[in-house]
């Protein structure tokens, strides 16, 4: 097996990421990713054993990145603005649906969904109720767990409409989220 630190295993990497956001999860062959990443196909199997080692590995990269931004969100002056100025700006909804697509067939990429989607959640949601306890705000029914989902959700929903040509409506829900997170200081 090639080493994880490489520059080839980080090229099958970024084509893997590339092939699947440009053409669906059903393109990512071991020929088509090959080629993306300028390599011999053999060259995939030398790095990863199967193709689910390669779609897992991708995905963990991702989700390893993304928890790391998430940390650094969480631990900003004001962690709420901060997450949302992330998802705003970084999520690739077409990616993300394209790995949620993939996860109802493979075991491993579900388990890896599940497990990013828990802890980021809990990231977001310790990070919020930090600045709401802080900033003395009353949130109402909006509990921390609540406003992380709802943020993503808004967020996934804007790129996803935005990837598939549909605006109507985005500058305002934008704004409205814009104006509510001004009003939190």
């Amino acid at each position: 097996m090639g080493r994880p630190d490489s520059a080839t295993f980080n090229a099958l990497l970024d084509a893997t990421e590339t092939v699947m956001r440009n053409e669906g999860y059903a393109a990512a062959t071991s020929r088509r990713i090959a080629l993306e990443a300028g390599v011999k196909q053999q060259l995939v199997y030398y790095y990863f054993r199967t193709m689910d080692e390669l779609l897992l590995a991708t995905f963990k990269r991702r989700t390893e990145r993304a928890l790391a931004a998430m940390e650094e969100n969480a631990g900003s002056a004001h962690p709420i603005q901060s997450i949302w100025a992330n998802l705003r700006n970084r999520v690739d909804a077409r990616l993300v649906f394209e790995f949620v697509a993939l996860a109802n067939h493979h075991a491993g990429i579900r388990a890896e969904v599940a497990r990013y989607v828990t802890q980021s959640r809990r990231i977001e949601a310790a990070a919020i109720a930090r600045q709401f306890a802080r900033d003395g705000i009353d949130n109402g029914p909006i509990g921390p767990g609540a406003a992380a989902f709802v943020m993503y959700a808004v967020s996934l929903l804007l790129e996803r409409e935005t990837s598939t040509g549909i605006t109507e409506g985005h500058d305002e829900v934008r704004a409205l989220i814009d104006w509510m997170l001004g009003r939190l200081g």
